[in-house]
């Protein structure tokens, strides 16, 4: 297992979202063996203070103890497994393998919690049965009040048994996700069912919450004040949750709001070169202020989108290729940003196979802005940034990743724009 297999490259020409949301994973399921570590210690050390300073029989504690231990090093094991069936996914078919890594990572998940109510119930059994005497007596001696050690005892079984349970659920959504072929639109579902089952379990601790400083004699218009912060917040979420759901992702198509003017045709004109992978970025201070976007409760776009650049023997041509999220904001994932980095390889992969099969004026329809060379004052190529500069003060800045388009790019500039061309 490489380092390259688990960390996400921004370089890699190749890169595909799945591939993201895989080596995420990774990286998630490696570190939290740290936080397995620490669990162990931080339980070895509950278990001296019970018996050290709460004088609870050692036979208990061990019980206790080591049940949780036990459970913490079966967690470790099922997360062993979990690593290992996430790094098998082929992610070559990106929604597809994208909701198999999903379906995958929560499968683990239940089978970890499955372990962990066992493990505590049998726990819990095994004192009841054989220390029943000895609990008894740690009860009177405690410096809790008895009811209020049954009411924590239940609580914690309720707690446990709502987790449990939100888990079984949580897994059947994930299951039953539809498949498709475009990674936006998996993501659109599985952020739907993550906002969903937020707000189900907000809404019973939001309740519990009400209740207790209710019972401790908090004065009722601060209560009501607490519980329309909480309405509020309920009411926001199904609102989000809507937003999100009516978003419409068209992955063949570009959204015709953000098209900076019209394109003209030009007879005669052809394509001569292309840099697929593109992102616009700021050419001034002017720049700071013009707003790239807009997102409002899970929902938004992006207004340059444009994501490849093609060379025609006209003019420079900004078009942006139908990839997975288009120019949308989707919960807290913006499209055009992560597809530049993460997503390359079906930009580059569609945009060629754009240029195979269809004719310039359908490739025009895809575009967002274009540049004449009869419009151009300057342009400079700075390492992987381009920054045009147009004969009414305009300037426009753009950045790609890949070094193999730096040499026809400089050619093709030089060729079509003579001295208004700077190399830096």
């Amino acid at each position: 297992m490489s380092t390259s297999n688990i960390i996400p490259n921004p370089f890699d020409k190749n890169s595909k979202l799945s591939d993201l949301a895989k080596k995420g994973e990774l990286i998630k399921e490696g570190l939290s063996f740290t936080a397995l570590i620490k669990s162990i210690i931080f339980l070895i050390i509950l278990g001296v203070v019970l018996v050290a300073y709460f004088k609870i029989p050692t036979t208990i504690v061990a019980i206790l103890i080591g049940t949780e231990i036990l459970v913490t090093l079966i967690a470790g094991y099922i997360r062993i497994e979990k690593i290992k069936s996430i790094y098998s996914i082929d992610t070559q078919d990106n929604a597809r393998s994208y909701r198999k890594l999903l379906i995958t990572s929560e499968y683990w998940e239940l089978i970890k919690s499955i372990f962990s109510v066992i493990a505590d119930g049998i726990s819990v059994a095994l004192i009841f049965i054989f220390f029943s005497s000895e609990i008894s007596t740690i009860v009177q001696n405690f410096p809790i009040k008895t009811e209020s050690l049954i009411y924590l005892f239940f609580a914690f079984v309720i707690f446990r048994a709502f987790e449990f349970v939100m888990r079984v659920i949580r897994y059947n959504l994930i299951k039953n996700l539809k498949e498709s072929d475009d990674f936006a639109q998996v993501n659109q579902e599985f952020v739907l069912i993550q906002k969903k089952l937020k707000l189900v379990e907000f809404i019973p601790i939001g309740g519990i919450f009400l209740l207790f400083i209710l019972l401790m004699g908090v004065p009722y218009w601060i209560t009501l004040m607490f519980a329309g912060f909480i309405l509020l917040i309920i009411i926001l979420s199904i609102i989000e949750m809507k937003r999100i759901k009516d978003i419409q992702l068209n992955s063949e198509g570009i959204d015709s709001s953000i098209v900076q003017h019209k394109i003209e045709s030009y007879q005669d004109e052809k394509i001569v070169g292309a840099v697929f992978g593109i992102l616009k970025t700021i050419t001034g201070l002017e720049d700071l202020f013009k707003p790239m976007g807009v997102s409002f409760l899970g929902s938004g776009k992006i207004y340059f989108p444009e994501n490849s650049l093609l060379i025609t023997n006209y003019r420079l041509l900004m078009i942006q290729v139908p990839v997975s999220g288009g120019n949308k904001i989707v919960g807290e994932t913006d499209y055009v940003s992560k597809n530049f980095f993460f997503n390359r390889g079906e930009i580059r992969q569609k945009g060629e196979q754009i240029l195979k099969t269809n004719s310039l004026p359908e490739i025009l329809t895809l575009a967002t802005n274009d540049v004449l060379y009869s419009d151009i004052k300057r342009v400079t190529l700075e390492q992987m940034k381009i920054t045009i500069e147009k004969m009414n003060g305009e300037r426009l800045g753009y950045v790609f990743m890949d070094e193999e388009y730096i040499k026809p790019l400089k050619e093709l500039l030089q060729f079509y724009l003579k001295d208004k061309f700077i190399e830096k």
